[in-house]
C-alpha cells in the first residue's frame, strides 16, 4: 500500500483548493549547515514618546483596563500572547536626544511638564524610568535604555546608569544605547562620524565605570563612511552597531505597491549584509576579542499618503491599519535576519502599539493587527538555530520604494527561513508565498535526514489584500493551524501567505 501523502495548506482553510497550485518551487534543507543561533532579542520592540505609543498605548492611568500603576493589563496580556516583547527599547528614538530623564522620576504629581521640540508636543513625564522598568518586569522582557547624547552630558548618562543599578529597581538594565541617529541633521545633536565616535567612546568608558558589565550600542548607518569613522573612534568600546531601515507603502493613495512591499526585505538583507561584511573586515584588523553584533534597532513598513502627516513627518500615516501585505513584509524582514543570524542578533520593531504596531489600542479595548500573528508565530514556533536552505522558485523584478528612494531588485516568489532545534530533531520552516494571485506547491527535501510522518502547519492568509482587523471584526486576518498526517513530501501554500511548517526529522 502506498502511504505517500501530499499535504496541502488548503486543509487549514475553510474551503479546499479544487485545482493544483499554479506555481512550483522546491526547498532543500541541510541541517549540517548552520548559519547561527537566533537570539531571542531578534523579536524585540520599541517604545517612544510619540503620538499614542506610550500614553494611550501601554500606559493609560484611569482606564478601566489599567492596573494600579497605570499599565494597560489587556495590552500586557496581548504582548505576552504575541510571544513577549523580548527586549524593549526606550525612550527613543529622536525623542531621547532632548529628554531629561530626571524629569520622569519621583512622585508623579511633582514631575514637570516639558515642551518636546523633537515632536512638537507636551511631555507630561508621567511615564518615566520607574514606570518603564515596571512595564519590563510585567512583560518579563529585557530593558534597553538609550541615553541622551544630544542635549545630555556624560554625567547625566552615568547618573542614569547608577540610578538603574539601585538594588530595588528590577529588572537590571544591561543594554544601553549611545544616542540615536546622530548622522542626521534632523537629530538634536548632529555630528560627524568622528565627533560622534569620540563622544560615544567617552560616554561608554565612564558608564562602564559605574556598571562594568553593561553592553553598549553604538550608532551605525547604511553609510560605510559613517561606520568607518565610528569604528575608528569607538570600535573597541561598543558591543553593538545599529542600523535603521524602513519600507515605504503608498497604497493609501491608490497605488498598487504589492510587489514593492513584499520585495523590500531583500534590500534590508543587502544593507545588513554589507554592514556585517564591513564589521568582519574591521575586526580582522582590530584588537577586539568578541565580534560586534548588529542591531536592527528601528524598522517597519511605513504608510504614506499625499498631504497627510505633519511638518516633521510629511505624508506619514502612523496609525493606518496593517493588512496581509504588511504581514508578508514583516515576515520577510525576519527571514532576512535569520539568514544573517551569526551577526544580526537584535531588532526593535517600530512601534509595539498603535503607530505601525501589531496592537491598536483605544479606550474601549484593543485590536490585534494583521502583523500580530507574524510576531507570535516567529517568536514561539521558530527554532533556536538558523540553518541553510536552498530554494528553487520563480523570481520577479520590481521597483522598491523605501527610505532611500526607489531601487530595482530581483527576488524569489518563495521566501524561506529554516531553523532547527538544539538537538536537531525538530525543524521549523517559515515559507512566504509572495505570489499575489497564485498558490504554490513546494517540494521538500531534508538532505541526509528523513522527515518523520506528520507535522503542524500554521497559515496566515486573507483572500482580500485590503482586509484589516477591526473592533467589529477582530479575526478577519488571523492565522489557522492544521495537524498534518502522513509522509510530507510537499506542501501547498495559498497566494500571498505566511506559513510556518513544523516537522520532526530522524
Amino acid at each position: 500500500m502506498n502511504r505517500r501523502t501530499f499535504i496541502t495548506a488548503a486543509a487549514a482553510l475553510p474551503v479546499a483548493v479544487a485545482t493544483p497550485p499554479a506555481a512550483r518551487a522546491s526547498v532543500t534543507l541541510d541541517p549540517s549547515r548552520d548559519i547561527g543561533r537566533i537570539h531571542p532579542w531578534l523579536y524585540g520592540h520599541f517604545l517612544e514618546h510619540v503620538e499614542r505609543v506610550v500614553y494611550g498605548g501601554v500606559f493609560e492611568p484611569g482606564s478601566k483596563f489599567a492596573d494600579q500603576e497605570g499599565m494597560r493589563r489587556d495590552v500586557i496580556d496581548a504582548i505576552k500572547e504575541m510571544g513577549g516583547a523580548r527586549i524593549a527599547r526606550w525612550p527613543g528614538g529622536n525623542f531621547v536626544s532632548y529628554y531629561r530623564w530626571k524629569d520622569g522620576i519621583g512622585p508623579r504629581e511633582k514631575r514637570p511638564r516639558r515642551f518636546d521640540v523633537v515632536w512638537g508636543q507636551q511631555e507630561s513625564n508621567q511615564f518615566g524610568t520607574d514606570e518603564y522598568l515596571s512595564l519590563c518586569r510585567k512583560l518579563e522582557c529585557d530593558p534597553f535604555i538609550t541615553v541622551n547624547m544630544g542635549t545630555g552630558g556624560r554625567d547625566e548618562a552615568c547618573e542614569w546608569v547608577e540610578y538603574c543599578r539601585h538594588s530595588k529597581r528590577q529588572p537590571p538594565v544591561k543594554v544601553w544605547g549611545l544616542g540615536n541617529e546622530h548622522f542626521g541633521p534632523w537629530q538634536v545633536g548632529h555630528y560627524t562620524a568622528e565627533e560622534y565616535g569620540h563622544k560615544a567612546q567617552q560616554y561608554g568608558q565612564f558608564m562602564r565605570v559605574v556598571a562594568p558589565d553593561i553592553e553598549l550600542v553604538g550608532v551605525g548607518d547604511t553609510s560605510p563612511a559613517w561606520n568607518e569613522g565610528v569604528l575608528r573612534k569607538c570600535g573597541e568600546t561598543i558591543d553593538w552597531l545599529t542600523i535603521h531601515l524602513y519600507g515605504h507603502r503608498h497604497f493609501l493613495d491608490g497605488a498598487d505597491d504589492y510587489d514593492s512591499t513584499v520585495a523590500s526585505p531583500e534590500l534590508f538583507y543587502r544593507d545588513m549584509k554589507a554592514m556585517a561584511d564591513q564589521l568582519e573586515q574591521y575586526e580582522a584588523n582590530s584588537k577586539r576579542k568578541r565580534p560586534i553584533r548588529i542591531s536592527l534597532e528601528e524598522w517597519n513598513g511605513r504608510h504614506f499618503k499625499t498631504n497627510a502627516g505633519n511638518s516633521r513627518s510629511p505624508g506619514l500615516v502612523r496609525e493606518s491599519p496593517r493588512n496581509i501585505v504588511d504581514a508578508l513584509f514583516v515576515a520577510g524582514v525576519f527571514n532576512a535576519c535569520h539568514r544573517l543570524a551569526s551577526r544580526v542578533a537584535m531588532s526593535n520593531y517600530v512601534f509595539i502599539t498603535n503607530a505601525h504596531g501589531p496592537l491598536f489600542v483605544s479606550p474601549e479595548g484593543l485590536v490585534k493587527s494583521a502583523v500580530f500573528d507574524v510576531f507570535r508565530l516567529y517568536a514561539t514556533r521558530m527554532q533556536a538555530v538558523a540553518m541553510a536552505a536552498d530554494v528553487r522558485a520563480e523570481s520577479f523584478a520590481g521597483t522598491v520604494k523605501w527610505s532611500r528612494g526607489e531601487e530595482r531588485v530581483t527576488v524569489s516568489r518563495l521566501d524561506v527561513s529554516a531553523t532547527r532545534s538544539e538537538d536537531g530533531r525538530r525543524i521549523s520552516l517559515a515559507l512566504i508565498n509572495r505570489h499575489k494571485h497564485d498558490g504554490c506547491r513546494v517540494a521538500l527535501d531534508c538532505k541526509g535526514r528523513r522527515i518523520a510522518p506528520g507535522g503542524v502547519l500554521h497559515t496566515l492568509h486573507a483572500s482580500d489584500l485590503a482586509a484589516v482587523n477591526t473592533v467589529a471584526d477582530p479575526k478577519r486576518v488571523r492565522s489557522t493551524t492544521s495537524e498534518l498526517s502522513g509522509l510530507i513530501q510537499s506542501v501547498d501554500l495559498p497566494a500571498h501567505s505566511v506559513n510556518i511548517l513544523e516537522l520532526s526529522v530522524f
